[in-house]
C-alpha cells in the first residue's frame, strides 16, 4: 500500500479553502471509518473497487466515480479484497462549493457520481497534487483553479446529460426566469437587450418573452428597467454621484433617455428625487 498527502497552509480564510489533496494504492481490504470531517472530502476512483457506508446506504464503486464525504456525516469507506481500489482525494471548505456540487448531483443524500468521460479527471487531481508542492499562495490558487475545473467538468457532463434526457421546449420555465433574472441582477449595468436574454437562456426571443411575463406578470424589458431605476434610486439616496454618472452605471449611455425613464419610474426628475429624498433623512 501506498499513500502520499500534501497538505495547504499558505493562506487561510479565503472563500475557498483548500485543505489537503493526496493519492493512495490500497492493499487489499483497506479501510478507513467511520468518521467524519468538519470539510467536504471529495475521492476519485482511478482504478480498482470498493464500498462505501454512508447514511444508511452501501455503495459499491469502482473506476470512473467519485464520492464524498459532508461535513459532520459519519461514513466508512473500504478497499475491495480482491481489485482494492487507487484512489485521489481532496479536502475542502464546501460551504461556497455545495451550490456548484449540488447542481452535479452530488448532496448528502446523494454522495456518489459517475463520470460519462473520465479520461481527463486523473490528470486533474494529479495537477491538483503538483500545484501545492511548496505550499505557497501561488501554489494554492493554482490547485483552488484544477478543484474548480473538476467540478466545472462535471456541472458541464450533468447539464448536457440533462439536456439529453430532456427536451428545452419540456423543461421548467422557472429555470430559465431565474437564469434570465440572474443576468439582469449582475448585468443591468451593461447593454442588455431582450434578445440577448432570451439567447443566453437558449431559448427564441419571444417564447422568451411570453413565459417571462407568465411567471412575472411583466415584460423582460420591463423588469430590467424596474431594476434599474431601483438601483438609481439607490445611487441617488446614498452617493454624491454625478446624475450622468449614475445613468452610466444602471446602463443608460444617453443621460436624456435615462432621465425620461426615472421620470416615468418616479414622477419626478432624478435630480428632484435627490433633493427631496436627501432633505427627508
Amino acid at each position: 500500500m501506498t499513500a502520499e498527502e500534501r497538505f495547504i497552509t499558505a493562506m487561510p480564510g479565503k472563500p475557498i479553502q483548500l485543505y489537503y489533496c493526496g493519492h493512495q494504492i490500497c492493499s487489499p481490504g483497506h479501510s478507513y471509518g467511520p468518521a467524519m470531517r468538519d470539510h467536504v472530502l471529495l475521492h476519485y476512483v482511478r482504478s480498482g473497487k470498493g464500498r462505501l457506508w454512508i447514511n444508511g446506504g452501501v455503495y459499491e464503486l469502482t473506476a470512473g466515480q467519485i464520492f464524498t464525504l459532508f461535513p459532520n456525516v459519519p461514513g466508512r469507506y473500504q478497499a475491495n479484497d480482491v481489485e482494492p481500489w487507487h484512489y485521489s482525494w481532496v479536502g475542502f471548505d464546501g460551504r461556497l462549493m455545495s451550490d456548484y456540487l449540488a447542481a452535479a448531483g452530488i448532496t448528502p443524500e446523494s454522495p456518489i457520481y459517475t463520470f460519462q468521460d473520465a479520461s481527463l479527471v486523473a490528470e486533474l487531481f494529479d495537477q491538483l497534487f503538483d500545484s501545492i508542492a511548496d505550499d505557497s499562495m501561488a501554489g494554492e490558487a493554482l490547485g483552488i483553479s484544477y478543484l474548480l475545473q473538476l467540478i466545472a467538468y462535471m456541472l458541464k457532463e450533468s447539464r448536457l446529460s440533462s439536456q439529453s434526457r430532456q427536451p428545452a421546449s419540456k423543461r421548467s420555465a422557472d429555470e430559465f426566469i431565474q437564469r434570465s433574472i440572474l443576468l439582469i441582477r449582475t448585468n443591468y449595468s451593461r447593454k442588455l437587450t431582450v434578445s440577448m436574454m432570451a439567447k443566453h437562456v437558449g431559448l427564441e426571443r419571444s417564447y422568451f418573452s411570453k413565459c417571462f411575463r407568465e411567471q412575472l406578470g411583466k415584460t423582460p424589458y420591463d423588469f430590467l428597467t424596474q431594476y434599474r431605476m431601483e438601483q438609481a434610486v439607490r445611487m441617488l439616496i446614498h452617493t454624491l454621484l454625478a446624475v450622468g454618472t449614475i445613468a452610466a452605471s444602471v446602463g443608460y449611455e444617453d443621460l436624456s433617455h435615462f432621465s425620461k425613464a426615472f421620470m416615468k419610474y418616479a414622477s419626478v426628475s432624478p435630480t428632484e428625487f435627490r433633493n427631496r429624498h436627501r432633505h427627508q433623512q
